[in-house]
């Protein structure tokens, strides 16, 4: 049986949307010295584009003066409110697509190791409207809300090429904030949260998987507390014939807590402007983006982001073995064990 924390969570990633008023503990502005390094580093590496961006190493994109930016955003993602905005990269007047997605890359590769996000082992995804919708498929490639929920790795990281016409606003929610209102209001609630559920692989089962695998919601492991909170991955995993039926109190509980993040003054909202990097902590965090509309005859209004999965491995904060497993990204071969 796992341990259930009965104890309200505290510190720095604990926080209330509408007390981050103060922007400088979470946007990070780049500037010309930045820019500077990022073109020395771009000078050596013999070609840009994203087919090229898996052979790039750490070495191979050297950022000696940025490395202090870069431990300062680790920090605040580990140590701090678990969320981080990079602002300012000029992308198109001074880089192009090629070169951004380079940068992000070599970023990235600096914070951590980089892992497949999909079960065709993709290391960059983009985030635009595909039309893929469907009841059972994730919900990324489509202009449609999303609901708050967690990536599978570390940190999620979402580079802005283009917004969007409309829509398509970012927010963001502590999951620890959300988890001591469930110890304020609803304490019977708490061991479903920390439950081991069946959960929807969302037609990117690996090969052999029956379409589910089993994740709580939030573990506490190590001496802290962490969440993957993906509410209607359980609940759409009872599609399955072998997955047991939720009962009316873990319905309850989802239905509950899925409207924690939306109330007034809880979640962060800002809108991602082109050149834009967000960097979330999906332990320590909740995050969602609304509906959004393209302008179908301008490219430049047609919402497109780049997302990396980056692995803290053994850097990264104890975590459960349903948790850990995902450190090595989406399985493309055979499911978490």
């Amino acid at each position: 049986m796992a341990e259930v924390l009965t104890e309200p969570v505290a510190g720095p990633s604990v926080w209330r949307g509408d007390e981050l008023g103060d922007t400088s503990r979470w946007i990070v502005h780049l500037g010309e010295g930045d820019f500077t390094e990022f073109e020395r580093a771009l000078a050596r590496v013999p070609g840009t584009g994203l087919g090229k961006l898996a052979e790039i190493g750490p070495g191979d994109f050297p950022l000696p003066r940025f490395r202090e930016r870069i431990d300062d955003i680790l920090c605040r993602l580990e140590q701090g409110p678990g969320l981080v905005l990079l602002r300012g990269l000029p992308v198109y007047d001074r880089f192009s697509e090629d070169q951004a997605a380079t940068i992000y890359w070599g970023i990235g590769r600096h914070m951590g190791n980089l892992v497949p996000q999909n079960r065709a082992g993709d290391l960059v995804g983009h985030i635009r409207d595909l039309g893929r919708r469907g009841p059972y498929e994730r919900a990324y490639a489509t202009n449609e809300d999303l609901g708050f929920h967690t990536d599978s790795t570390d940190i999620v990281g979402l580079m802005c090429l283009r917004p969007a016409l409309y829509g398509g606003e970012s927010f963001v929610a502590s999951s620890g904030l959300l988890y001591n209102i469930v110890i304020q209001e609803h304490p019977e609630y708490l061991p479903i949260l920390c439950k081991n559920f069946p959960t929807d692989w969302r037609s990117e089962e690996p090969p052999g998987s029956p379409g589910w695998y089993l994740e709580p919601l939030y573990s506490y492991f190590g001496g802290v507390l962490s969440g993957t909170v993906r509410t209607g991955r359980a609940m759409s995993a009872m599609r399955f014939p072998d997955v047991p039926r939720l009962t009316a109190a873990e319905v309850s509980c989802f239905m509950y807590f899925e409207s924690l993040a939306k109330r007034q003054g809880v979640a962060l909202g800002m809108q991602l402007q082109t050149g834009d990097v967000q960097f979330l902590n999906n332990f320590v965090t909740v995050h969602t983006r609304t509906a959004f509309g393209d302008d179908p005859a301008d490219p430049t209004h047609q919402r497109h982001l780049l997302r990396l999965w980056i692995s803290r491995d053994e850097a990264g904060r104890p975590l459960c073995p349903e948790y850990a497993v995902w450190r090595s990204g989406y399985p493309t071969q055979a499911e978490p064990g």
